[in-house]
């Protein structure tokens, strides 16, 4: 298998997961919060830019 022969499977799953994953609103919601992207109250977590991260004094 080629590099390239490689990235295009990889490309290709990546197309079919992104088309499970948008079959509607619910499904896309719930394949965010499986991914650690949105907390289960539907809050985007702080590390993917949504409320307020704390950070540690210098």
């Amino acid at each position: 298998m080629t590099h390239a022969q490689r990235n295009a499977g990889i490309l290709k799953m990546l197309e079919e997961e992104t088309k499970r994953a948008t079959v509607s609103k619910a499904t896309a919601r719930e394949t965010l919060i499986n991914e650690g992207i949105y907390t289960k109250k539907g809050k985007l977590r702080a590390e993917f830019g949504g409320g307020k991260k704390e950070t540690a004094a210098a």
